[in-house]
């Protein structure tokens, strides 16, 4: 009984999927194909689909040349932008205006700081890692 259910689903399965692969326009691939020639030397029979049933596509799924480095899912570049404060008096406003590329400048320099200080630190471990070592070797060496 479950054999007969199993053949049935089967078959409708397959039959789904020679609606949806009549509605695709990828193309077959070609005999030339190093994948092809895979397939055809593992068991596959031209035209029909892979898995058990031979339920599985007819057809390659279509692919594309991604341009643009957004990464993948990405439609639109998004643009943050800083909205300034409302407040009553305007030389409020002019003075955060001013203290906001201010705070910028001394992130990006505190980070340039940082880095030379990290490389600094890695220099001076390995001098010191070196130093160590030559205690050690041989003195014909």
């Amino acid at each position: 009984m479950e054999r007969v259910q199993r053949e049935k689903l089967a078959t409708m399965t397959v039959n789904r999927g020679e609606e949806t692969s009549s509605s695709t326009s990828a193309t077959a691939i070609d005999s030339s194909n190093i994948g092809f020639q895979l397939l055809k030397k593992h068991g596959w029979k031209e035209g029909t689909g892979l898995g058990i049933a031979e339920q599985g596509r007819l057809e390659p799924v279509e692919t594309y040349v991604k341009k643009n480095k957004r990464g993948l899912g990405a439609d639109r570049i998004k643009k943050t932008t800083l909205l300034p404060h409302k407040n009553s008096s305007s030389e409020h406003n002019d003075a955060s205006k001013e203290s906001l590329p201010s705070k910028s400048k001394t992130k990006a320099a505190s980070k340039r700081i940082k880095k030379i200080q990290e490389k600094e630190k890695q220099l001076q471990e390995k001098e010191f890692e070196r130093a160590f070592f030559r205690e050690f070797w041989p003195d014909n060496v």
